[in-house]
């Protein structure tokens, strides 16, 4: 298998992983009561907004150092601005997971929605995982 291959192949196994963690999550969150979940909802509601602004900053950041130019001169030093870029992505992703399960398990939740939680994000830490692996084929090739 040619590196582009397997690049497609991890991002294919990553789009699908995502989508299976998100559904194991949503199921597990039948499990709890009315109240459980509000008290889930609003207790991740800042956590949401400055997430959204780490994010809207690593992209921001990574267009406006294009537009000056900066990724050719990254380029040019032997650097690869495109591998810093999805190392900040998936740190970001990565610690997300890492905060909320943190979160969560301060919180009394049922012992079924937890598993949920640790399935789900393994799913998704796996996804990343083969897309990781399939960028790394690619860009070394």
């Amino acid at each position: 298998m040619n590196s582009e291959m397997i690049f497609y192949a991890g991002l294919g196994l990553m789009i699908v992983t995502t989508f299976l963690g998100r559904t194991v999550k949503e199921r597990g969150m039948k499990t709890l009561s009315h109240e459980q979940l509000g008290f889930v909802m609003a207790s991740f509601s800042k956590m949401r907004m400055v997430g959204m602004y780490i994010l809207f900053c690593i992209v921001g950041v990574y267009l406006v150092l294009g537009y000056t130019k900066w990724l050719d001169y990254l380029k040019d030093l032997g650097y690869d601005p495109m591998v810093g870029y999805f190392i900040l992505l998936m740190m970001y992703i990565i610690t997300s997971h890492v905060l909320s399960i943190a979160k969560l398990r301060k919180m009394d939740l049922p012992s079924e929605y937890l598993r949920s939680v640790y399935i789900g994000a393994g799913l998704q830490l796996l996804g990343l995982s083969a897309l990781l692996i399939g960028m790394v084929n690619y860009m070394g090739r």
